[in-house]
């Protein structure tokens, strides 16, 4: 796991080596182990060492043995020792014991169809120093990051959006859209990110630099559920599910490091523990627990720990917005709202002290149906055959005019039910969108003081291929291409890599993607049990809380934190800083009263604004 960044310069133009040295530099939390810097005629390439695999060898920069091709890789290739055992019989000759070379090796033999052969996580820019050809690939679901910004001294690359602001001449005015989807989706997705000239290579795609000239192209795309799985046999499906996740977690115990889990006392990652059980791996799990009971799990986590025998860590975070906060979102690079950043923060914190790459349970949500938002998707028919003009005039007034807790959602039936009847009128408003919004368009007008408000066309339905899926289908799928590489994804890369750990998600393996996207709803929801097949893989190993216990999300309680820990540093950061330029500073504060009122709870929105209101105002240190 480490850090890469270079510049491919343009016509006329020399390579910035000072400007890659100092991106270099700016990721040192990604890479403490080390680092290097190689420069040519035309491009220079720069690279921050985190030590997995081959501890002592496989540093980087890597050049080809006849110095034709150089390169800087982030990321892991789980399956290098059979893709190497490959290239020795067909007369390869190596130098090192790790992934690195092993990954150059396929690149030169095979480009860019290289790609399809690697399973793992990885982002890595390979310079073709004959041809004056920078080759960057990005992994299937887009684990690890990668952002470029073309300007007029060439191309720029780097893993971090800080990073890339250390070359002069590229565009960081602020792109009006991006902050339009920050406050929709509460992250900036797609290949946009906050500033205009900088680029996001979304994930299943490469790109190609020569002559000046860009390409991007997708080179994987999600199987759609089929008629070949539907009708299989549980009992076959669950089969083959457990086969494949035995050999993802297998692939991924390969390290020279410490190596432990994380655990939540959950379905999802009770499920990688106990698989590394099954497979011999002496495991230390680690957890984070809340002070608040209906957002704590740690009970659940250290009831699990027993039951599998692991040597277990556990951690209570208390909210500290003086020392942390302003750290956990300095490490996004721009706006991002996800409010779990701060346990996943805390998280990696803890475990770092014990290992060194930790497993989760990430992605099992988005690809075994596990989100509450699904069955509500799925009965939401129910409530449309109600005539429009009755749920309009009584109940969804009814529904709102209940006065609403700080407690988690999930113990709370007010805020169920006002989600539900949100999630209705935001589907009726914009039918297309199926992420979860914080604030809807119609929000977004008030808050932006009726300017700047672009709504995203939304065409993810026919852009993904889904029109011919029911509804949640439909859901689940785009999920997988956007919440999960755009929210998720960045969070558990950010900080996880703040504290220099790596975190390696074997349900995201993409033969286990490709799987659980093939299967049909009625694997995934089957009445109200959710995560159905996955459930049923593996209820004679789970510990039988866990398989009855209901889904607890990584949830945080911003509605109280923000009448007690937050109140102070809010109102210094917020209230008494406008952004006239963006934000409607009367409706904040409208936003602000109403939650210390305790009538609603706004925290979501109010975390939201504290999050941009953060970034903005350190944006240039």
């Amino acid at each position: 796991m480490c850090g890469i960044a270079g510049h491919v310069a343009g016509d006329g133009c020399i390579p910035d080596v000072e400007a890659v040295t100092a991106a270099t530099s700016n990721m040192l939390h990604r890479g403490p182990d080390g680092g290097g810097i190689t420069s040519f005629a035309s491009a220079c390439l720069g690279h921050r060492r985190l030590s997995i695999i081959d501890i002592v060898e496989s540093t980087q920069p890597w050049p080809s043995d006849d110095g034709r091709y150089c390169m800087v890789f982030n990321g892991e290739i789980y399956n290098y020792l059979e893709l190497r055992q490959e290239l020795e019989a067909a007369g390869t000759r190596f130098r090192s014991h790790g992934d690195t070379e092993v990954l150059l090796h396929m690149f030169i033999r095979h480009g860019a169809d290289c790609l399809s052969r690697l399973n793992g996580m990885f982002a890595f820019a390979v310079w073709d120093n004959l041809q004056r050809k920078l080759f960057i690939g990005r992994d299937r679901l887009g684990k690890k990051p990668l952002y470029y910004a073309c300007f007029d001294k060439g191309i720029a690359f780097a893993s971090e959006i800080s990073a890339l602001r250390s070359f002069p001449g590229i565009d960081t005015s602020i792109d009006h859209h991006a902050v339009h989807d920050f406050f929709a989706y509460q992250f900036i997705g797609g290949s946009r990110s906050i500033y205009r000239g900088i680029h996001k290579l979304p994930a299943a795609h490469f790109l190609t630099f020569t002559q000046g000239k860009l390409d991007i192209v997708r080179y994987w795309s999600l199987p759609l559920p089929g008629e070949s799985v539907a009708g299989r046999p549980i009992a076959v499906l669950s089969d083959d599910l457990t086969s494949l996740l035995d050999n993802a977690v297998k692939l991924r115990l390969r390290s020279d490091v410490p190596i432990g889990a994380f655990l939540s006392g959950g379905l999802d990652s009770s499920i990688i523990v106990a698989t590394m059980k099954r497979l011999g791996a002496d495991v230390e799990t680690f957890t984070v627990g809340f002070g608040e009971e209906s957002y704590d799990e740690s009970n659940n986590a250290a009831e699990a720990a027993r039951y599998y025998a692991t040597h277990h860590h556990s951690s209570t975070l208390h909210m500290d917005p003086v020392h942390n906060l302003g750290q956990c979102l300095k490490a996004f690079g721009e706006p991002f709202a996800d409010p779990s950043a701060i346990p996943t923060w805390h998280l990696c914190q803890h475990a770092r002290r014990f290992a060194t790459v930790a497993l989760s349970g990430d992605g099992a949500d988005e690809l075994f149906g596990g989100y509450r938002r699904y069955y509500a998707r799925k009965q939401l028919s129910k409530l449309m055959a109600i005539p429009a003009w009755l749920r309009h005039n009584f109940l969804y007034r009814f529904v709102e005019a209940f006065p609403e807790g700080s407690e988690y959602y999930a113990t709370s039936l007010v805020k169920k039910m006002k989600l539900f009847s949100r999630m209705a009128k935001r589907l009726e408003e914009a039918a297309n969108d199926l992420l979860p919004q914080t604030f809807t368009v119609g929000e977004r007008i008030q808050l932006f003081d009726g300017t700047s408000v672009v709504p995203r066309n939304c065409h993810h339905i026919s852009e993904f291929g889904l029109s011919n899926l029911d509804p949640v289908s439909q859901m689940i799928l785009t999920d997988v291409q956007t919440y999960l590489p755009d929210d998720i994804l960045v969070k558990v890369d950010r900080m996880s890599m703040a504290h220099s750990l790596e975190v390696r998600s074997p349900l995201l393996d993409y033969r286990i993607v490709e799987f659980a996207c093939r299967l049909p709803l009625a694997y995934k929801i089957c009445g109200s049990n959710q995560k159905y097949l996955l459930r049923e893989s593996y209820k004679n190993i789970l510990a039988p809380a866990v398989y009855s216990r209901e889904k607890h999300g990584f949830a945080v309680p911003l509605g109280t934190w923000f009448r007690n820990e937050l109140k102070t540093y809010f109102e210094s950061l917020v209230l008494d800083n406008p952004i006239p330029e963006f934000l409607n500073q009367q409706v904040i504060l409208q936003l602000w009263l109403k939650h210390q009122q305790g009538t609603v709870d706004n925290g979501f929105k109010l975390w939201s604004i504290l999050a941009f209101h953060q970034w903005y105002y350190n944006r240039k240190n």
